[in-house]
């Protein structure tokens, strides 16, 4: 049964009710014999007009649950549906819905769990009660995805993994424990947990859970191949599992958790009849514009053609217009830094909506835990209800205690972790700093809105430049947005700036190449991707910047390798246009490097200018 909540008390009242009218009968029956004995005193049309107690409001109102087809009121119909229902007022007491946090207005009889509508109502009686198909009301909604079926013992207590129903193809559940463990050893899969899925090695393994239109989408993309993360990350979330991933850099983190909320988001969608307004279902924080925009692309890219996926780009910089109007217009998954969604859940918490979100993503979550950004990132947590189950997955390329208390918050995590052990990876990385030679390396600690200035006067002082400068950014988007900000600037308009991204195509790349190795070259300034960090000889380049920091010590060595001097015999343009004998590497950082820092700090003070004092005081 279903009981509004003005019912709370309807047994007692019922039980009250029935008592009284059990008097009301007895009195009748002792007037009647008082008559029957006495026909002279009173006569049986005064009987008629005895006073009796006046019968009870509830029982006026309502229908008995007994007599009533499905306990509805007469005058205020149970919601039949979740968006019929109102939000709960803010700072109240008033009970949430244990499904979509709407106000409770009624009681599942099954469950004894506050709900608000009879859509609701269903799933908490699939989730909790007994696990059978759910009996046909006259009225009640039959959503195909709120058929029971048996669960995984691996698939989490959230409404989304329920209704997704993640299931183990049959090559995946008969895959022998030795087959698995050897699969783990050979990608350097290291996972901890309890019930945990086993491994993939395809994504048609997955095709019950993700569908034909996203396995299509990921075929169009090439990807049909899962990386080492993605092999145990993808069915970790699929069932509804928080997860804990720790992966180099490159190796597949973001559709590792891209195509399980998409699936997630399909499932949730039909179970609210496609409606635009209904989410949204996932959020996902980053901590810079640019990969929050290449996380957006990706999921635009994996959602082509499948209904009533939206996606909102909340990021600084950005006129708040467009995105409020994006959010009006309905969402599914929300992409920002922490910066503009927290400010938009404080101005505008009913375009957001973040506490209807049930899936929620940090991404290079080392990062989102430093400097101002953990006070953001906190109060984005702070706004979600602890009463609705839901899925975290905290994704970086490192960890450490202050970041791992977010880890509290989860319910039975997997923790995920590819490569080699810390301690051997960072042997690794100091071994390679130190073989580094023929480039002077100089650190400088700048905070991200100072970056652009102090680029402009490094390249400004003929002490450093030498066309053509070599600046290293971290995405697309960024290498545009710098190359565009140079051009604006009007002392160097005459500078010869080209952008260099794995946007353009290869006709491009090789004319941006021929220009940087010619006598004189045809650039003042190439800022580029790491297109250009591995296996591209550029004899002319001597001076390299990295205006973002590489995120791996792997990735910086490749980048400033870029201004060694060749040992080629075919070297003559590059020898005559360098000023400097040797190469010189200078880096932006503004956050700890732990690594970075134990690789340099023994070096010599030839091949190292000073440390920062920053990132010395970080390291005691």
């Amino acid at each position: 049964m279903l009981l509004p909540r003005s019912l709370n008390r309807k047994r007692k009242d019922n039980n009250n009710d029935a008592a009284l009218a059990t008097d009301n009968q007895q009195q009748k029956r002792r007037i009647n014999a008082t008559v029957a004995g006495n026909p002279d005193t009173t006569s049986r049309s005064e009987v008629s007009n005895v006073s009796l107690p006046p019968p009870s409001p509830i029982i006026s109102t309502f229908h008995d649950s007994r007599t009533s087809n499905d306990d509805d009121d007469e005058d205020v119909p149970i919601k039949q549906y979740s968006s019929q229902q109102r939000l709960v007022i803010p700072n109240s007491d008033e009970p949430n819905c244990v499904i979509c946090g709407k106000y409770g207005e009624y009681i599942n009889d099954d469950t004894d769990n506050d709900i608000c509508s009879r859509e609701c109502k269903l799933i908490d009686t699939d989730m909790n009660g007994p696990l059978r198909t759910p009996v046909s009301h006259k009225h009640e909604p039959q959503p195909s995805t709120l058929v029971a079926v048996h669960q995984s013992a691996s698939v989490a207590e959230n409404v989304h993994a329920k209704l997704t129903n993640y299931q183990e193809s049959p090559s995946v559940a008969n895959m022998p424990q030795d087959q698995i463990k050897s699969m783990l050893q050979a990608h350097e899969i290291h996972v901890k947990g309890s019930s945990i899925p086993r491994p993939i090695v395809s994504f048609d393994q997955c095709r019950q859970a993700l569908g034909q239109r996203l396995l299509d989408n990921l075929d169009r993309q090439g990807w049909s191949m899962a990386t080492s993360v993605q092999r145990q990350a993808v069915p970790a979330m699929l069932a509804g599992r928080d997860v804990v991933v720790i992966s180099p850099a490159g190796s597949g983190k973001t559709c590792a958790f891209v195509l399980p909320i998409l699936a997630h988001c399909q499932s949730l969608s039909a179970m609210h009849r496609h409606k635009r307004r209904s989410g949204p279902y996932a959020l996902i924080l980053s901590p810079t514009r640019d990969l929050c925009a290449q996380i957006e692309n990706t999921i635009k890219r994996l959602a082509k053609g499948i209904r009533n996926i939206r996606t909102a780009l909340l990021v600084g910089g950005e006129p708040w217009p467009d995105q409020l109007h994006r959010l009006r217009t309905g969402v599914q998954i929300v992409v920002g830094t922490p910066g503009r969604v927290s400010d938009m859940a404080a101005y505008h918490p009913h375009m957001l909506r973040v506490w209807r979100a049930r899936m929620l993503i940090l991404d290079e979550a080392d990062v989102l835990f430093a400097s101002a950004m953990r006070k953001q990132v906190r109060l984005i947590l702070n706004k979600l209800p602890d009463k609705i189950i839901r899925q975290f997955g905290y994704f970086s390329t490192s960890i450490n205690p202050e970041q791992s208390k977010i880890v509290k918050r989860m319910l039975h995590p997997i923790e995920i972790s590819v490569g080699q052990p810390d301690e051997k990876v960072e042997k690794k990385a100091v071994q390679q700093l130190a073989s580094v030679t023929n480039v002077k390396q100089t650190i400088l600690w700048v905070e991200n809105p100072s970056k652009t200035k102090r680029l402009l006067s490094i390249l400004d002082d003929p002490k450093y430049f030498s066309a053509p400068v070599l600046v290293f950014a971290e995405s697309n988007l960024a290498v545009m947005n710098l190359a565009q900000t140079i051009h604006k600037k009007k002392n160097y308009k005459h500078w010869r700036v080209v952008a260099m991204d794995a946007e353009k195509s290869l006709k491009e790349r090789a004319a941006i190449l021929e220009g940087m190795n010619i006598d004189p070259p045809e650039w003042d300034v190439v800022i580029s991707t790491d297109v250009l960090a591995r296996g591209i000889n550029l004899p002319t380049v001597s001076l390299v910047i990295n205006y973002d920091m590489a995120k791996t010590i792997p990735d910086y060595v490749h980048r400033i390798a870029r201004a060694v001097i060749p040992e080629s015999p075919n070297t003559a343009i590059g020898r005559k246009t360098r000023k400097h004998s040797r190469g010189w590497a200078i880096t932006f950082i503004n956050k700890l490097f732990s690594q970075l820092y134990q690789g340099l700090s023994n070096k010599s003070p030839v091949d190292v200018t000073p440390l920062p004092s920053e990132l010395k005081k970080q390291q005691l």
